[in-house]
């Protein structure tokens, strides 16, 4: 049997290959908590593509790293895929977000419609953000993803309509719908 290592993963908004460098609380966790030494290696995940990258220095506030080699991710889908998501009650749109991150969604958009019990004021809702896109980067991380899919901005019901049509391909389920052939043969067209 043969056994994949898993290297842990980080990831970046940037990156400049002659001088991959980890800062702030990344490091830390690379030195302190995995206590990794120079020559090991990790996995940088930037523009949807994995590095893979040995420790050439090591501090609690800034690890460099040399590419050896880098890849697309496989984890990530061929199509990007936008969830808008009506607002659920309690605390249950983070494990939203977590599952469909893991299952490949590219942004989470957060809708109000009629129905929704929770209301959340813009303002509410900001406080929340950095939160959720906490969850988002951890699922991504645990899926292998090659970067973290965004949670966006709660929108208005007619706000999501609006950009969902700017979309290719949009699909609204609906629970009492009986033939679903044509929504088979959307999917298989992608």
């Amino acid at each position: 049997i043969e056994r994949k290592i898993v290297m842990p993963r980080f990831f970046l908004e940037e990156l400049d290959e002659s001088d991959v460098c980890i800062t702030g609380p990344d490091a830390r966790h690379i030195g302190l908590a995995l206590r990794m030494r120079v020559g090991e290696m990790l996995t940088v995940c930037a523009y949807g593509r994995d590095y893979q990258c040995r420790i050439r220095s090591i501090t609690p506030e800034e690890v460099h790293l040399d590419v050896v080699s880098s890849e697309l991710c496989a984890a990530e889908p061929s199509v990007s895929l936008t969830l808008y998501q009506a607002v659920p009650k309690a605390d249950k749109l983070e494990q939203i977000i977590q599952k469909s991150v893991e299952l490949g969604v590219t942004r989470i958009v957060p809708v109000l419609t009629r129905r929704c019990i929770s209301r959340p004021k813009p303002a509410e809702f900001q406080k929340k953000l950095p939160r959720l896109q906490k969850i988002a980067a951890s699922a991504a991380k645990q899926a292998g993803r090659g970067y973290i899919p965004q949670v966006g901005d709660v929108q208005s019901y007619a706000r999501a309509l609006e950009q969902a049509a700017e979309l290719d391909v949009v699909l609204i389920p609906y629970e009492l719908e009986r033939d679903v052939r044509r929504s088979r043969e959307i999917l298989e067209g992608i």
